[in-house]
């Protein structure tokens, strides 16, 4: 995959990545050599309009690179301690990316998203989520196979607008997946009806909803907190 961005790059290093090779303009060549050294043997210095052309997007910031990345699934979720974040049916690429940051953040174990209504894994997600998919399991799988394997190994929390139970009175137990739908559709009666619990975060002004990615934010920290004053560690 072609993936481009400094701070895309910067993550990718962290996570004690590679890439085989990375086409640079000439003043990021220094980010380079500062960030793979010696590594990438393959770098080449060439003028923006043709990063440009190679990776698809004017947001490449001067860098674009081309990286084999290891493609996760339910099977790669040996041990879920923590919380898993189910996307169903979000397709905005900008909130995934958000979301998976948000998510890496609060050291959640796995962002899985629906194959159903949501897009694939691609750079603009991965740019989105400024890096931080290198350092969080990212799995796109249908939504059946998602909840049935799920519903065996943790809790699982809807959130609907409709639930009469809100944050404030849900005890979260972990491990848990935590569920989230689109704005408009919200979660799929599907993955209501396979809930534990409903709940919902309360509305105290007049805007007819949250963004899912400040929604996400929300939750993740509230199914934290609640974790946390039951006396557990985190």
């Amino acid at each position: 995959m072609i993936l481009y961005g400094k701070q895309v790059a910067k993550e990718l290093r962290r996570a004690g990545l590679f890439p085989k090779k990375i086409w640079v303009k000439r003043s990021v060549a220094g980010l380079v050599k500062e960030l793979f050294g010696d590594y990438v043997k393959d770098v080449r210095i060439v003028h923006p309009n043709i990063i440009t052309k190679i990776c698809g997007s004017e947001e490449h910031q001067g860098i674009a690179f081309e990286v084999n990345l290891k493609k996760y699934s339910l099977k790669d979720l040996h041990n879920i301690k923590k919380i898993v974040v189910f996307l169903d049916g979000v397709q905005d690429v900008g909130n995934l990316g958000n979301i998976i940051r948000i998510c890496e953040f609060f050291g959640c174990d796995a962002v899985i998203i629906s194959e159903e209504g949501s897009p694939d894994i691609s750079p603009q997600l991965i740019k989105a989520s400024s890096g931080a998919f290198f350092h969080i399991k990212v799995i796109r799988e249908k939504k059946s196979i998602v909840i049935n394997e799920l519903k065996k190994r943790t809790k699982i929390y809807a959130f609907d607008l409709r639930a009469e139970n809100s944050i404030f009175s849900t005890k979260f137990l972990l491990p848990a997946t935590l569920c989230f739908g689109s704005e408009d559709k919200g979660v799929s009666q599907e993955v209501l009806n396979s809930a534990d619990f409903k709940t919902k975060i309360p509305q105290f002004g007049k805007v007819e909803s949250l963004n899912v990615a400040s929604s996400v934010a929300i939750g993740v920290f509230s199914a934290i907190f609640s974790h946390h004053n039951q006396g557990n560690p985190f």
